[in-house]
């Protein structure tokens, strides 16, 4: 039973570990991100300029789709009842740029700008 309980303690431990790895690496990735210029930005982001995503390239495992002159790769998985045909925005929330689906206009997914 002790030696069931330590085995227990040590793969939450792993496990809190590896999660705070993909914390910590989803960090970097994004403080790595272009930043959009203001007057770029508003002349074709945000709620007023809605896109559909429609072609998703995937590279090293991540999707990525290019709008607006820039490239964006999907840091967040895709939400169920999304579809790439749907309406979206990009828009910047405290530094950080999501798109939003207008047909599901209370998700967000998380998208890095990417060179």
């Amino acid at each position: 039973m002790l030696c069931t309980a330590f085995l227990f303690t040590m793969a939450l431990s792993a496990f809190a570990q590896d999660e705070h790895r993909e914390e910590k690496a989803q960090a970097e990735r994004h403080e790595e991100r272009r930043r959009i210029a203001d007057e770029h930005y508003r002349a074709h982001f945000g709620r007023d300029h809605h896109f559909a995503i429609r072609h998703v390239q995937v590279v090293e495992g991540r999707p990525h789709f290019a709008y607006g002159g820039y490239n964006f790769e999907i840091a967040q998985p895709w939400p169920a009842g999304w579809s790439y045909n749907d309406d979206v925005y990009v828009e910047d929330v405290d530094g950080a740029y999501y798109i939003t689906n207008l047909r599901h206009p209370g998700v967000r997914v998380m998208v890095n700008v990417i060179p």
